[in-house]
């Protein structure tokens, strides 16, 4: 159940993701300071920081703190909205907005679990055969598409793979991106491991020890902690949990770094 709903939850950080991509893609060259000096006005007291207003100087990052206030999120694009109606006044960008909320209305009202384990798609966790991720994603637009009950028969043969074969890719897809993950977390996360680690859960008896054994060499403690929390986080969740612990951590610029990496190999 855990690598389902981590796997639902990736799908809804991906496509929000790319809607902020393109969202910024086409408003970025229309907002100029006056426009953003604007937008710090109208949420300013919902931010309530002015030395965070005062050091956000373009649209990025003035999202980014809308996020990181809870303003804005994959449930609550409002502010874009806003911006789009106010300030940019394009057909496309509108569009790309609604189709968005109608996905995330459509979804919303779907199990993900129902879903996998409907008997017409899935037989069960416990069959030889499991849904592959493309299947899944297949099989969900589908759903979206036709927004509707009608039966996969014709095609769900073609979306199941034998289960091992599966395990060895997803483990294989795994662990190359972690690796990379991880490099780069160890040259950037400095003194933050220690707070980044207990996020993570790990247990201040292993922080203590490998602040013993590595006292001198920040990179190598980051690289001991991740390689702790990676053995010990065996699904998809890891990507989810460590963005977390990036984000309590106060390292939210490793936290946008480790975001664009998952998005790059996962595409």
């Amino acid at each position: 159940n855990l690598e389902k709903l981590s796997l639902w939850n990736y799908k809804m950080f991906e496509k929000y993701t790319l809607l902020c991509q393109d969202f910024l893609s086409i408003t970025e060259p229309f907002i100029d300071s006056n426009i953003l000096n604007q937008l710090k006005c109208n949420y300013a007291h919902e931010i309530d920081s002015k030395r965070k207003l005062s050091q956000t100087k373009d649209l990025k990052k003035f999202i980014r703190l809308l996020e990181k206030r809870d303003i804005i999120s994959y449930s609550n694009i409002e502010p874009l909205w806003c911006i789009s109606k106010r300030y940019i006044h394009k057909p496309d960008l509108e569009s790309k907005l609604q189709d968005y909320e109608s996905w995330l209305k459509a979804v919303s009202s779907l199990s993900l679990c129902n879903i996998y384990q409907s008997e017409v798609l899935v037989p069960s966790l416990s069959s030889e055969s499991i849904c592959s991720e493309y299947a899944c994603n297949s099989m969900l637009s589908q759903l979206l598409i036709e927004n509707s009950t009608k039966s996969f028969s014709n095609s769900s043969q073609t979306l199941y793979c034998n289960s091992k074969q599966k395990d060895q890719y997803n483990l294989y897809k795994r662990r190359k991106l972690q690796e990379a993950v991880m490099l780069q977390v160890k040259d950037r996360l400095g003194r933050s491991w220690r707070d980044v680690a207990r996020h993570l859960g790990i247990t201040e008896c292993e922080i203590d020890a490998i602040q013993s054994k590595y006292p001198y060499d920040l990179k190598q403690q980051s690289y001991e902690i991740l390689k702790i929390y990676i053995l010990q986080s065996d699904t998809e969740q890891w990507a989810v949990n460590l963005i977390h612990a990036l984000e309590k951590g106060r390292r939210r610029d490793i936290k946008e770094l480790v975001e664009e990496l998952i998005l790059k190999n996962r595409i």
